[in-house]
Protein backbone atom coordinates (compact mmCIF):
# COMPACT_ATOMS: atom_id res chain seq x y z
CA UNK A 1 0.00 0.00 0.00
CA UNK A 2 2.90 2.38 0.91
CA UNK A 3 4.20 2.24 -2.66
CA UNK A 4 0.90 3.47 -4.30
CA UNK A 5 1.01 6.18 -1.75
CA UNK A 6 4.47 6.75 -3.01
CA UNK A 7 2.82 6.50 -6.84
CA UNK A 8 0.46 9.14 -5.85
CA UNK A 9 2.13 11.46 -4.26
CA UNK A 10 4.96 11.13 -7.37
CA UNK A 11 2.30 12.23 -9.23
CA UNK A 12 1.41 15.30 -7.36
CA UNK A 13 -1.24 14.34 -5.35
CA UNK A 14 -0.80 15.83 -1.87
CA UNK A 15 -0.47 13.48 1.55
CA UNK A 16 -3.52 14.54 2.58
CA UNK A 17 -5.49 13.24 0.06
CA UNK A 18 -3.60 10.14 -0.57
CA UNK A 19 -4.53 9.82 2.97
CA UNK A 20 -8.13 9.98 3.24
CA UNK A 21 -10.20 6.90 3.28
CA UNK A 22 -12.24 8.01 -0.18
CA UNK A 23 -10.10 10.53 -2.00
CA UNK A 24 -11.76 12.31 -4.75
CA UNK A 25 -8.82 11.58 -6.85
CA UNK A 26 -8.25 14.83 -9.27
CA UNK A 27 -5.57 15.11 -12.27
CA UNK A 28 -4.62 17.76 -11.51
CA UNK A 29 -1.10 17.99 -10.02
CA UNK A 30 -0.77 19.94 -6.86
CA UNK A 31 1.16 22.96 -6.94
CA UNK A 32 5.03 22.19 -6.97
CA UNK A 33 6.86 23.31 -3.73
CA UNK A 34 9.64 26.08 -4.15
CA UNK A 35 12.98 25.13 -4.50
CA UNK A 36 15.01 26.41 -1.37
CA UNK A 37 17.15 28.94 -3.56
CA UNK A 38 13.91 31.06 -3.40
CA UNK A 39 13.76 31.43 0.17
CA UNK A 40 16.50 33.27 0.24
CA UNK A 41 18.57 35.08 -3.22
CA UNK A 42 22.20 33.93 -3.77
CA UNK A 43 24.15 37.13 -4.14
CA UNK A 44 25.64 37.56 -7.37
CA UNK A 45 29.05 37.16 -8.51
CA UNK A 46 31.21 38.87 -10.19
CA UNK A 47 31.72 37.27 -13.64
CA UNK A 48 28.51 34.90 -13.36
CA UNK A 49 26.10 33.87 -16.38
CA UNK A 50 22.75 34.41 -15.08
CA UNK A 51 21.66 32.05 -13.25
CA UNK A 52 25.30 30.35 -12.50
CA UNK A 53 25.83 29.22 -9.41
CA UNK A 54 29.00 28.50 -7.78
CA UNK A 55 30.26 25.03 -6.22
CA UNK A 56 29.07 24.02 -3.34
CA UNK A 57 25.60 26.01 -3.87
CA UNK A 58 23.39 23.48 -5.04
CA UNK A 59 20.28 22.88 -3.54
CA UNK A 60 18.50 19.58 -2.28
CA UNK A 61 15.60 18.56 -5.08
CA UNK A 62 15.10 15.14 -3.29
CA UNK A 63 15.73 12.61 -0.70
CA UNK A 64 17.92 9.54 -1.47
CA UNK A 65 17.86 5.96 -0.22
CA UNK A 66 21.34 4.85 -0.06
CA UNK A 67 20.49 1.42 0.42
CA UNK A 68 18.13 1.16 -3.02
CA UNK A 69 19.25 4.25 -4.68
CA UNK A 70 15.65 5.24 -4.88
CA UNK A 71 14.86 9.02 -5.36
CA UNK A 72 12.03 10.70 -3.23
CA UNK A 73 10.49 13.87 -3.15
CA UNK A 74 9.87 14.50 0.50
CA UNK A 75 10.73 13.40 3.83
CA UNK A 76 7.53 11.76 4.31
CA UNK A 77 7.73 9.93 1.24
CA UNK A 78 11.37 8.27 2.69
CA UNK A 79 9.99 7.54 5.78
CA UNK A 80 6.91 5.73 4.36
CA UNK A 81 9.66 4.01 2.80
CA UNK A 82 11.73 2.94 5.58
CA UNK A 83 8.61 1.56 7.04
CA UNK A 84 7.73 -0.40 4.72
CA UNK A 85 11.44 -1.63 3.36
CA UNK A 86 13.58 -1.30 6.57
CA UNK A 87 16.49 0.95 5.27
CA UNK A 88 17.73 3.95 7.53
CA UNK A 89 20.17 5.16 5.07
CA UNK A 90 19.04 8.30 3.30
CA UNK A 91 20.85 11.66 1.98
CA UNK A 92 19.50 14.64 0.10
CA UNK A 93 20.30 14.45 -3.32
CA UNK A 94 20.42 17.35 -6.18
CA UNK A 95 18.62 15.25 -8.54
CA UNK A 96 15.38 16.53 -9.30
CA UNK A 97 12.75 14.07 -10.04
CA UNK A 98 11.45 14.49 -13.38
CA UNK A 99 7.69 15.65 -13.44
CA UNK A 100 5.78 13.45 -15.00
CA UNK A 101 3.43 14.16 -17.88
CA UNK A 102 -0.30 14.13 -18.48
CA UNK A 103 -0.17 10.89 -20.38
CA UNK A 104 2.20 9.58 -17.75
CA UNK A 105 0.38 10.58 -15.19
CA UNK A 106 -2.65 8.88 -16.28
CA UNK A 107 -0.83 5.81 -17.39
CA UNK A 108 -0.11 6.01 -13.66
CA UNK A 109 -3.51 6.31 -12.32
CA UNK A 110 -4.98 3.55 -14.74
CA UNK A 111 -1.88 1.16 -13.14
CA UNK A 112 -3.21 2.26 -9.98
CA UNK A 113 -6.51 1.67 -10.17
CA UNK A 114 -6.09 -1.22 -11.73
CA UNK A 115 -3.95 -2.65 -8.70
CA UNK A 116 -6.20 -0.91 -6.49
CA UNK A 117 -9.14 -3.13 -8.10
CA UNK A 118 -7.06 -6.12 -7.94
CA UNK A 119 -6.60 -5.69 -4.18
CA UNK A 120 -10.04 -4.86 -3.38
CA UNK A 121 -10.67 -8.03 -5.79
CA UNK A 122 -8.12 -9.60 -3.87
CA UNK A 123 -9.24 -8.85 -0.31
CA UNK A 124 -12.88 -9.48 -1.27
CA UNK A 125 -11.56 -12.78 -2.23
CA UNK A 126 -9.50 -13.45 1.08
CA UNK A 127 -12.56 -12.32 2.71
CA UNK A 128 -14.71 -14.86 0.94
CA UNK A 129 -12.21 -17.99 1.37
CA UNK A 130 -11.87 -16.57 5.08
CA UNK A 131 -15.76 -17.06 5.38
CA UNK A 132 -15.89 -20.30 3.12
CA UNK A 133 -12.72 -21.46 5.57
CA UNK A 134 -14.98 -20.64 8.66
CA UNK A 135 -18.30 -22.32 6.95
CA UNK A 136 -15.86 -25.27 6.60
CA UNK A 137 -14.15 -24.93 10.30
CA UNK A 138 -17.98 -24.88 11.41
CA UNK A 139 -19.30 -27.83 9.73
CA UNK A 140 -16.66 -29.68 10.22
CA UNK A 141 -16.50 -28.59 13.83
CA UNK A 142 -20.28 -29.52 13.73
CA UNK A 143 -19.69 -32.68 12.08
CA UNK A 144 -17.01 -33.21 14.78
CA UNK A 145 -19.68 -32.43 17.25
CA UNK A 146 -22.21 -34.45 15.65
CA UNK A 147 -19.55 -37.59 16.03
CA UNK A 148 -18.92 -37.23 19.38
CA UNK A 149 -22.82 -37.30 19.77
CA UNK A 150 -23.32 -40.01 17.69
CA UNK A 151 -20.39 -41.85 19.56
CA UNK A 152 -22.10 -41.13 22.78
CA UNK A 153 -25.19 -42.34 21.79
CA UNK A 154 -23.78 -45.54 20.10
CA UNK A 155 -21.60 -46.07 23.43
CA UNK A 156 -24.75 -45.35 25.21
CA UNK A 157 -26.86 -47.48 23.19
CA UNK A 158 -24.19 -50.31 23.46
CA UNK A 159 -23.95 -50.06 27.51
CA UNK A 160 -28.14 -50.51 27.47
CA UNK A 161 -27.64 -53.42 24.81
CA UNK A 162 -24.76 -55.02 27.39
CA UNK A 163 -26.91 -54.03 30.59
CA UNK A 164 -30.08 -56.04 28.68
CA UNK A 165 -28.28 -59.03 27.82
CA UNK A 166 -26.89 -59.14 30.91
CA UNK A 167 -30.25 -59.16 32.55
CA UNK A 168 -31.39 -61.72 29.97
CA UNK A 169 -28.13 -64.14 30.72
CA UNK A 170 -28.61 -63.76 34.62
CA UNK A 171 -32.46 -64.54 34.00
CA UNK A 172 -31.68 -67.44 32.44
CA UNK A 173 -29.42 -68.70 34.66
CA UNK A 174 -31.42 -68.20 37.08
CA UNK A 175 -33.90 -70.37 35.75
CA UNK A 176 -32.03 -72.51 35.06
CA UNK A 177 -31.09 -72.59 38.59
CA UNK A 178 -34.97 -72.87 39.49
CA UNK A 179 -35.85 -75.55 36.78
CA UNK A 180 -32.56 -77.90 38.52
CA UNK A 181 -34.07 -77.31 41.93
CA UNK A 182 -37.51 -78.46 40.51
CA UNK A 183 -35.80 -81.20 38.78
CA UNK A 184 -34.04 -82.49 42.00
CA UNK A 185 -37.48 -81.55 43.78
CA UNK A 186 -39.10 -84.04 41.31
CA UNK A 187 -36.20 -86.27 42.26
CA UNK A 188 -36.63 -86.24 45.76
CA UNK A 189 -39.90 -87.13 46.11
CA UNK A 190 -40.33 -89.31 42.84
CA UNK A 191 -37.45 -91.03 45.45
CA UNK A 192 -39.73 -90.57 48.57
CA UNK A 193 -42.49 -92.16 46.49
CA UNK A 194 -40.72 -95.07 45.38
CA UNK A 195 -39.20 -95.47 49.19
CA UNK A 196 -42.95 -95.20 50.32
CA UNK A 197 -44.14 -97.56 47.75
CA UNK A 198 -41.38 -100.12 48.61
CA UNK A 199 -42.19 -99.86 52.07
CA UNK A 200 -46.07 -100.52 51.26
CA UNK A 201 -45.03 -103.66 48.99
CA UNK A 202 -42.85 -105.04 51.92
CA UNK A 203 -45.68 -104.63 54.44
CA UNK A 204 -48.05 -106.10 51.79
CA UNK A 205 -45.40 -109.25 51.00
CA UNK A 206 -44.96 -109.46 54.55
CA UNK A 207 -48.65 -109.61 54.91
CA UNK A 208 -49.09 -111.90 52.16
CA UNK A 209 -46.53 -114.20 53.76
CA UNK A 210 -48.47 -113.79 57.38
CA UNK A 211 -51.59 -114.82 55.40
CA UNK A 212 -50.40 -117.53 53.48
CA UNK A 213 -49.43 -118.58 56.61
CA UNK A 214 -51.96 -121.28 58.35
CA UNK A 215 -53.53 -119.73 61.29
CA UNK A 216 -52.70 -120.49 64.66
CA UNK A 217 -55.45 -121.48 66.90
CA UNK A 218 -55.15 -120.12 70.51
CA UNK A 219 -56.11 -123.18 72.92
CA UNK A 220 -57.36 -122.33 75.98
CA UNK A 221 -57.18 -124.08 78.79
CA UNK A 222 -59.53 -122.28 80.66
CA UNK A 223 -63.22 -120.91 80.75
CA UNK A 224 -64.31 -118.11 82.78
CA UNK A 225 -68.62 -118.43 82.80
CA UNK A 226 -71.13 -116.29 84.44
CA UNK A 227 -74.03 -117.46 85.19
CA UNK A 228 -77.25 -114.90 86.21
CA UNK A 229 -79.76 -116.91 88.28
CA UNK A 230 -83.49 -116.19 86.72
CA UNK A 231 -86.67 -117.48 87.65
CA UNK A 232 -88.93 -119.61 84.95
CA UNK A 233 -88.55 -119.02 81.35
CA UNK A 234 -89.21 -115.39 81.72
CA UNK A 235 -85.61 -114.58 82.89
CA UNK A 236 -86.82 -112.28 86.45
CA UNK A 237 -83.45 -112.44 87.97
CA UNK A 238 -84.31 -113.63 91.16
CA UNK A 239 -83.73 -110.90 93.98
CA UNK A 240 -80.80 -111.00 96.11
CA UNK A 241 -78.89 -113.39 93.94
CA UNK A 242 -76.22 -111.74 92.27
CA UNK A 243 -74.00 -113.26 88.84
CA UNK A 244 -71.88 -116.66 90.13
CA UNK A 245 -68.69 -115.93 88.36
CA UNK A 246 -65.96 -118.75 88.51
CA UNK A 247 -63.27 -120.09 86.40
CA UNK A 248 -62.94 -124.08 84.72
CA UNK A 249 -60.94 -125.86 82.78
CA UNK A 250 -61.16 -125.77 79.49
CA UNK A 251 -61.98 -129.44 79.14
CA UNK A 252 -64.19 -129.70 82.65
CA UNK A 253 -67.97 -131.54 81.29
CA UNK A 254 -70.61 -129.26 81.73
CA UNK A 255 -71.97 -131.59 84.72
CA UNK A 256 -69.04 -129.90 86.64
CA UNK A 257 -70.77 -126.64 86.45
CA UNK A 258 -73.87 -128.19 87.46
CA UNK A 259 -72.17 -129.29 90.60
CA UNK A 260 -70.52 -126.06 91.34
CA UNK A 261 -74.13 -124.42 91.32
CA UNK A 262 -75.71 -126.98 93.47
CA UNK A 263 -73.02 -126.01 96.06
CA UNK A 264 -73.82 -122.09 95.56
CA UNK A 265 -77.04 -122.48 96.84
CA UNK A 266 -79.27 -123.48 93.20
CA UNK A 267 -80.76 -126.87 95.08
CA UNK A 268 -83.66 -126.70 92.81
CA UNK A 269 -84.34 -127.99 89.27
CA UNK A 270 -82.85 -125.61 86.84
CA UNK A 271 -81.23 -125.64 83.38
CA UNK A 272 -78.67 -123.12 81.74
CA UNK A 273 -78.92 -121.95 78.63
CA UNK A 274 -76.95 -119.15 76.67
CA UNK A 275 -78.14 -115.59 75.13
CA UNK A 276 -76.52 -115.46 71.49
CA UNK A 277 -76.62 -117.64 69.72
CA UNK A 278 -80.12 -118.82 71.88
CA UNK A 279 -79.61 -122.18 73.30
CA UNK A 280 -80.33 -124.19 75.97
CA UNK A 281 -78.80 -126.98 77.41
CA UNK A 282 -80.29 -130.31 77.75
CA UNK A 283 -79.22 -133.75 79.77
CA UNK A 284 -77.22 -135.07 76.63
CA UNK A 285 -74.90 -132.07 76.78
CA UNK A 286 -73.52 -132.30 80.38
CA UNK A 287 -71.19 -135.12 79.68
CA UNK A 288 -69.59 -132.89 77.06
CA UNK A 289 -66.89 -130.53 77.58
CA UNK A 290 -66.99 -126.95 78.36
CA UNK A 291 -64.69 -126.30 75.26
CA UNK A 292 -67.03 -128.63 72.43
CA UNK A 293 -69.59 -126.41 73.86
CA UNK A 294 -68.30 -123.47 72.53
CA UNK A 295 -67.99 -121.75 76.17
CA UNK A 296 -64.14 -120.93 76.30
CA UNK A 297 -62.68 -118.85 76.96
CA UNK A 298 -66.17 -116.99 78.63
CA UNK A 299 -68.86 -117.35 78.39
CA UNK A 300 -72.42 -115.94 80.07
CA UNK A 301 -74.93 -118.37 81.24
CA UNK A 302 -78.55 -117.76 82.25
CA UNK A 303 -79.72 -120.16 85.06
CA UNK A 304 -83.85 -120.61 84.74
CA UNK A 305 -85.65 -122.62 87.84
CA UNK A 306 -87.72 -125.70 86.42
Amino acid sequence: MATDIDTLVSMGFSLNKVLLSHPEVSDDPEEEVAPAQALGTPSAEPNLDEGEIMDGEQTAQSLICNDCQKLFRDASGAERHATRTGHQNFAESTEAIKPLSEEEKKQRLLELKTRLSEKRAAREQAEIDERKQAEKIRRKAGQDLTSVKEALEAKEIKKIYDQKRKEKEDEKVAKAKIKAQIEQDKKERAAKREATKQVHQAQAQAEAIIAAQPAVKKEYTDARLQVNIYIYIYFIRVPGAGPITHTFSATSQLSEVYSFLQTQGCANAFNLSTAFPRKTFGSEDQSKSLKELNLVPSAALALTYI
